[in-house]
């Protein structure tokens, strides 16, 4: 377990390095929205089940397409929905809305889990920030999951934010302009 989460630390590292130096290149392509999120969600039914966690999505128009890198917008989710499920409790919900315009796609991944402290909000998204790790359900991160996942957005020229209350879960939406 240890090496692997050095691994996976080290590899973060260095995605992290290599897309706040300007060095991200990214795979552009027009995919289709729904079946996308479909399959991530399909991922992650296996682990929402093991803790006890109803994980649903909402999309508003399941014929939209959009331009992004698949794989990093994966990532993306990825590290928003494993947070998710982290710090929600047994018979809680994780819940994905997608909805989608001429104008982008606005993507919220809104938890009814344990919420984070208002003074922690302004760092979320710094390398190895952490906002309480007893939080965590013993499976703590690296501490750069939303470090990437802002960059990843921000390479997209979209917008990345969350909203929490202690006690009353936490959304992490962001937006991905149409190109």
């Amino acid at each position: 377990d240890e090496s692997l989460r050095m691994g996976r630390l080290v590899n973060e590292l260095l995605d992290i390095a290599r897309m706040e130096s300007g060095n991200i290149k990214l795979n552009m392509d027009e995919i289709p929205v729904a079946p996308f999120i479909g399959r991530i969600l399909r991922k992650f039914q296996g682990l929402a089940k093991d803790h006890d966690i109803f994980l649903t999505a909402e999309i508003n128009d399941s014929e939209y397409h959009s331009t992004f890198d698949g794989d990093r917008i994966e990532q993306v989710f990825t590290n928003l929905i494993d947070n998710a499920i982290r710090h929600t409790p047994k018979d809680g919900t994780v819940k994905v809305t997608v909805k989608s315009d001429e104008k982008g796609v606005e993507v919220e991944v809104a938890d009814s889990g344990s919420g984070i402290p208002e003074e922690d909000l302004p760092f979320i998204f710094e390398r190895f920030y952490k906002a309480d790790k007893a939080r965590t359900r013993g499976r703590a991160g690296t501490g750069l999951g939303l470090a990437i996942a802002k960059n990843i957005i921000d390479a997209h020229k979209g917008h990345i934010s969350v909203k929490s209350k202690l006690g009353q879960g936490t959304t992490c939406s962001f937006f991905i302009p149409r190109k």
